[in-house]
């Protein structure tokens, strides 16, 4: 039977989408006014990045949390108000108040969501939108604070933030050069800081984040960072030993000393990858490799609608959940017409969309009739050799079994089909040997 190259089922992602958000609402945490995620989901003290990241993984599908406006005033309640730089950031549990680039990048981008954005007034928004320009570097990239190393990750995602919330546009602009020299002098691609190793990851959000700003890339340099990912991307595998987590220390004031948070950052470079390709337009979205990555995710999903993280695999986190989402949206939206619709990749850039509830055997017709006259399109010379070899051997048989021909007559006769075999086997090497 003639297979396809990939398939994929729109009501398997959606499921799986709704596994996730599943997950999401059995471990909502609501305690003493906070309301939301921590980082592990079974944690009954929600944190604000977390808080944020659950409502942004419900948003992106185009879902409204229905407990959405609980968890926004707590991220209110939570956005620090200070005469200084600090103001209208948020902070994590681990650094006591003082609001880094982590959290509020996050926030405003939860925040800045169409479903989520006419719930949640604008001037927390507006505030935290400065906070993200006014503690730019001076070198235009983003550490976890003013003065704090400027990295790949946190220049992207600040990025992301500000140009989904419509803020300043110089501060764009500039943090679109830093990133721009931060790419690799011989790759076209990012590692965690200038200079540092390519890794799927970094690549990901840098390309995602440079996309949004019409003339950062050309075209050709689109194309080459979509093809480094495209090589790298190993679907089913969802990590890459370089960046499981991305560790660094934090140091922030603490009254009149300086305490020091290390930053554990887990990231899931193959979803990651796949979200970067298809919201970028980067790469064709049908094709195999693309498709058997989703796949590979559909059958790595736990039991409770999670991922597995790696360095603690019997907790779900939020980590492991909006990532995965975001790419199987992404996919969704960019292959299917329906939701309720499969899609047979045949080759690279053509699929047949058929709906799920029509009977499959239309499909597997479709492949054979259509591979069979690929084939005799291409072959329509062998076949009309073989055939005329097939005559001119079978007629001289038939003679021979009744015994109107000798042997060494029905020797004599097989010249003919013999010569027009060794003529195809020779024309077809010389097709090979010139490419065709």
């Amino acid at each position: 039977m003639v297979r396809s190259t990939a398939d994929l089922s729109g009501p398997a992602l959606t499921e799986a989408i709704d596994r996730a958000h599943g997950c999401l609402r059995r471990n909502f945490r609501a305690v003493q006014g906070a309301s939301g995620w921590y980082h592990y989901l079974d944690d009954p003290s929600p944190g604000v990045t977390a808080s944020a990241v659950g409502l942004y993984a419900f948003s992106v599908p185009g879902v409204i949390f229905e407990r959405t406006p609980d968890v926004l005033r707590f991220l209110v309640s939570q956005q620090v108000s200070s005469a200084d730089r600090r103001d209208g950031g948020w902070s994590v549990r681990t650094t006591n108040g003082f609001p880094v680039a982590e959290a509020t990048a996050w926030v405003v981008r939860a925040l800045s969501r169409p479903e989520v954005g006419p719930l949640s007034g604008g001037d927390s928004l507006r505030r935290g939108a400065e906070w993200i320009k006014n503690n730019q570097n001076v070198d235009f990239g983003w550490g976890s604070h003013f003065g704090q190393p400027s990295r790949v990750f946190l220049t992207a995602l600040n990025m992301l933030a500000l140009h989904e919330c419509g803020g300043d546009r110089t501060a764009l602009s500039n943090a679109q050069r830093w990133l721009i020299d931060a790419q690799s002098p011989s790759l076209p691609a990012w590692g965690s800081t200038p200079g540092g190793e390519p890794t799927l990851v970094h690549t990901s959000i840098a390309l995602m984040a440079l996309a949004n700003i019409p003339g950062a890339l050309s075209v050709n340099s689109m194309r080459q960072t979509a093809e480094w990912l495209l090589e790298k991307l190993e679907p089913g595998v969802h990590v890459e030993r370089s960046t499981t987590v991305e560790e660094y220390d934090v140091p922030y004031p603490q009254g009149d000393t300086t305490a020091v948070f290390q930053n554990s950052l887990p990231h899931f470079a193959g979803p990651l990858a796949v979200a970067a390709l298809v919201s970028t337009g980067a790469a064709d979205p049908l094709q195999a490799k693309l498709f058997n990555a989703i796949q590979g995710i559909l059958d790595t999903q736990q039991e409770g609608g999670h991922w597995e993280l790696p360095r603690s695999p019997v907790r779900p986190s939020i980590w492991a959940i909006w990532p995965f989402v975001s790419a199987l949206t992404l996919v969704r939206s960019a292959v299917f017409t329906t939701p309720n619709s499969r899609a047979t990749l045949l080759f690279p850039g053509c699929v047949i969309i058929q709906n799920d509830d029509v009977e499959q055997r239309l499909t597997r017709r479709l492949l054979i009739k259509n591979a069979l006259f690929d084939w005799l399109r291409a072959k329509w010379i062998t076949v009309v050799l073989l055939l005329t070899s097939m005559v001119a051997t079978g007629v001289p048989l038939a003679l021979l079994l009744i015994r109107k021909l000798s042997t060494v007559e029905f020797l004599m006769a097989l010249i003919i089909p013999v010569l027009l075999m060794v003529f195809d086997y020779a024309r077809e090497r010389r097709s090979v040997a010139r490419g065709r």
